[in-house]
């Protein structure tokens, strides 16, 4: 299975009619997962998983966001050299994130939770461009499964006293755990370091930074997914723990998303900025499930979404800048307008959708997270209103510093874009765009309570 797989991945790097059957695929892949409306009741396969909308949007993002990957690491040679090995780490990966959104097993879910870590490890280590991918790496790996630990532990008291590892099942059994801050913060913690949170947040720029295009974009559009999907799975059943947590909570994850956007602004190193806006971005998904409400939990899986396809294009974007300029400074990328100004308009399309501008699904999210932290108490105002100018400002900064300005001498001429780059950036921005026309294909159909 894997040999074929290799096969196929080596063949799509030679440029033939295969790559449009692909993207043809894709989009109908897309149509199929999305844009059908579908029910929250569950869809039984096994005794231990299963198919809802929250776990088939996140699958169908996986699986779109693999087969981009692919297209986007076609003029990487060392990939192209080790296809097989490649293969084998997308699958693996492929497999990791399918069974952590579809188990109903606490434990299988930690295991699978953790186990989606050693492939992006390798894909750093093996393809990363810089020789700190190795300490990067590991910094990546010590983080978040030291982080996990205090959850597993919990989840084997909760399992043992419960009699059962389904998480559909799991109730608080005593008054302790109700009243106990320690263990709502070790529930929470394990999910604040993947999202990531700031100040837990560390892992991430050196990850982003160091990691080849793959691992960026798999780690932007699904890896970080995997705090806000534990987070949405177990949010109801810490309702009553979190309860006198929730004002500290909400209080951290807002005020750490306005000190990472203006970090921002003054970054000069393009994936850095980029991977510290994801921070910015998943700190409103926070906030949006610690207000318990319908609005809000919603609003967290619509900026999921968005943010999944956004991010990703982003990075993709990049990287067919930096392979143009070999430089990721923002200092020396300048100037793009003049050379490629058709990839300006791509550039420019990314960067509103990233700040939340009409009609990416990202406004849809944020309106429905802000409309339910204001409901929950108007102090947010200020901290939400400030989170959102200054997600436009470091956008627009991002566009304007790599468009406008004088090209560099040395590099007055610069390849043209290939079809395939195109397609890639197309199919980023074409279902960012798409799916607020029909929001209910994701939206979740039934209470926060009974997730």
């Amino acid at each position: 299975m894997m040999k074929i797989i290799s096969i196929l991945i080596l063949m799509l790097f030679k440029p033939s009619k295969l790559m449009f059957l692909l993207c043809t695929l894709i989009i109908m892949f897309l149509f199929l997962s999305f844009m059908i409306k579908h029910d929250q009741d569950c869809f039984l396969f096994y005794s231990g998983l299963f198919i809802d909308t929250l776990s088939f949007s996140l699958i169908s993002l996986s699986i779109f966001i693999m087969i981009l990957m692919v297209m986007s690491s076609m003029s990487n040679i060392s990939i192209k050299i080790n296809s097989f090995y490649f293969s084998m780490l997308l699958t693996s990966l492929l497999i990791c994130l399918t069974i952590t959104f579809s188990t109903s097993n606490i434990i299988m879910f930690y295991i699978m939770f953790e186990a989606s870590l050693i492939p992006t490890f390798m894909l750093i280590l093996g393809w990363g461009n810089q020789p700190e991918r190795s300490q990067a790496g590991v910094y990546m790996m010590i983080y978040t499964v030291m982080a996990s630990l205090p959850l597993l532990v919990a989840f084997l008291i909760w399992s043992n006293n419960l009699s059962s590892t389904n998480m559909h099942i799991l109730y608080l059994y005593n008054s302790y755990w109700v009243t106990s801050n320690l263990w709502a913060f070790i529930l929470i913690f394990a999910f604040s370091v993947k999202l990531p949170t700031y100040l837990v947040h560390l892992w991430l720029p050196k990850a982003h930074v160091e990691a080849p295009v793959a691992g960026s974009m798999i780690l932007a559009a699904i890896l970080l997914k995997l705090g806000g999907y534990g987070m949405l799975r177990m949010i109801s059943k810490m309702s009553s723990m979190l309860l006198n947590l929730t004002p500290i909570l909400m209080s951290w994850s807002l005020t750490g998303g306005v000190m990472i956007a203006v970090f921002c602004i003054f970054q000069t190193d393009i994936k850095l900025l980029i991977a510290l806006s994801s921070v910015a971005h998943m700190s409103m998904v926070m906030s949006g499930l610690l207000t318990f409400s319908y609005w809000g939990i919603n609003g967290a899986q619509f900026i999921m979404i968005g943010h999944g396809f956004c991010s990703s294009g982003l990075f993709c974007i990049a990287n067919m800048s930096y392979e143009r300029m070999n430089t990721r400074s923002l200092f020396i990328m300048k100037g793009l307008q003049t050379s490629m100004p058709v990839m300006s308009m791509v550039w420019f399309m990314l960067c509103t959708s990233n700040m939340a501008a009409p009609p990416s699904l990202n406004l849809l999210g944020e309106m429905n997270s802000i409309t339910a932290m204001f409901s929950w108490t108007h102090y947010t105002i200020l901290l939400l209103a400030s989170l959102v100018f200054l997600a436009a400002a470091y956008s627009l900064f991002l566009f304007s510093q790599t468009q406008h300005g004088k090209l560099p001498s040395k590099m007055l001429t610069l390849t043209p874009a290939y079809l395939r780059e195109w397609l890639t950036l197309l199919l980023h921005w074409v279902p960012l765009n798409l799916l607020i026309m029909n929001p209910q294909s994701i939206q979740l159909l039934i209470l926060p309570n009974n997730l």
